[in-house]
């Protein structure tokens, strides 16, 4: 594994925040991409329309596997800052494993390479099939895991934030719902995973901010139903103003409804998510009440989702989630796994939240 001095040697000289690139810039920045026909600007591949070490491709896969029993992996490439990092965790009652690793990333990398250590999350079919691993021996947590689709891919609007003239988000996603099914390994207990619905997504962009927000709240979800999945996200402001919602009821036809309003009353102990309620419209004009009660929970920080640098560690790490100070340390951006009912509908999945200062959850007193 490259160590962060390593990572610092190895990088590239255009890879670095730069507000001018030369042609000799250029030749360095061309890559394998540069065969496909496949470009929307004038510049190799790897430029890209903001040029800001931000600036990333990534997936993300998250799943409520059973009650108590969540996963997530992911993996990201930022060709301006020159490093690609990957990781995996788990969750089980009293424990969350996370393994995570970082590469540099040159000019002349492969992108689409889906090895980051011993990780490796692979497109087997675009759109269609992929394939997450994490075999390493020694590590208390072994995963072997596909995800298989169930519905087509549904893209988010584009999501643009400025802070005081200055842009600070610029990014959009796809979202899909699959089955993944497959064996996982945790302190020597072994999880058959039969084929279970659940959720990935892919984003590119810049977003200059990882994990919960200091001020206003985010919250998405993502919940599978019988023959149907359901994402929803917002985001407010400290004074609860609201600035950004985006929803759609999704079947294997394609968006069946597209959700226009999120009202929300949630139950907290802390910044811990216990259960809650949604209001919510949708563009058909139909109005549907989605309550859920969280099983199970697992800390994205423990993945790399915190504006830290330093923290968390890379490798593998074992935190114990019945320790109230380890809790506190981990705290911030977290998928809530729950059992949840859509008008009396049963389901699952997980509600994702980030708390910052808010008026209503978190108030400045």
């Amino acid at each position: 594994m490259d160590t962060a001095d390593q990572l610092e040697t190895r990088r590239q000289p255009w890879l670095g925040h730069a507000s001018e690139f030369t042609a000799s810039t250029w030749a360095e920045a061309m890559s394998a991409g540069d065969e496909s026909y496949t470009h929307q600007l004038v510049a190799p591949r790897l430029l890209t329309a903001r040029r800001d070490p931000t600036w990333a491709e990534r997936t993300y896969l998250s799943a409520r596997l059973a009650p108590g029993l969540m996963f997530d992996a992911g993996r990201a490439v930022y060709p301006y800052r020159g490093d690609a990092k990957a990781f995996v965790s788990v969750s089980v009652p009293g424990a969350q494993h996370a393994v995570r690793a970082v590469k540099a990333f040159a000019p002349a990398d492969d992108p689409d390479d889906p090895q980051v250590g011993d990780m490796r999350i692979e497109v087997v079919e675009p759109l269609r099939e992929l394939r997450i691993t994490h075999d390493a021996p020694g590590v208390p947590m072994q995963v072997d895991l596909r995800f298989r689709a169930r519905g087509p891919v549904v893209p988010s609007d584009r999501n643009i934030i400025e802070v005081r003239g200055e842009v600070v988000t610029d990014y959009m996603n796809f979202y899909q719902s699959g089955y993944y099914e497959g064996t996982i390994e945790v302190d020597g207990q072994r999880y058959e995973i039969d084929p279970v619905a659940g959720f990935r997504d892919r984003g590119w962009g810049m977003r200059k901010h990882e994990g919960a927000p200091r001020r206003g709240f985010v919250l998405f979800a993502a919940l599978e139903f019988g023959d149907t999945a359901m994402w929803l996200l917002l985001y407010e402001s400290a004074s609860g103003k609201r600035h950004f919602t985006n929803g759609w009821l999704v079947g294997p036809d394609g968006i069946r409804d597209t959700v226009t309003g999120i009202d929300h009353d949630l139950e907290l102990e802390g910044t811990a998510l216990r259960a809650g309620t949604l209001g919510l419209e949708f563009a058909s004009g139909a109005r549907r009440s989605l309550d859920f009660t969280v099983d199970g929970r697992i800390f994205l920080a423990a993945g790399g989702y915190t504006p830290r640098e330093d923290w968390p560690p890379l490798g593998h790490s074992r935190y114990d989630t019945e320790d109230p100070e380890v809790v506190a340390m981990l705290d911030g951006q977290n998928d809530h796994g729950c059992v949840c009912a859509l008008d009396g509908e049963p389901g699952h999945g997980f509600v994702e939240t980030g708390f910052g200062l808010h008026a209503r959850y978190r108030p400045e007193s």
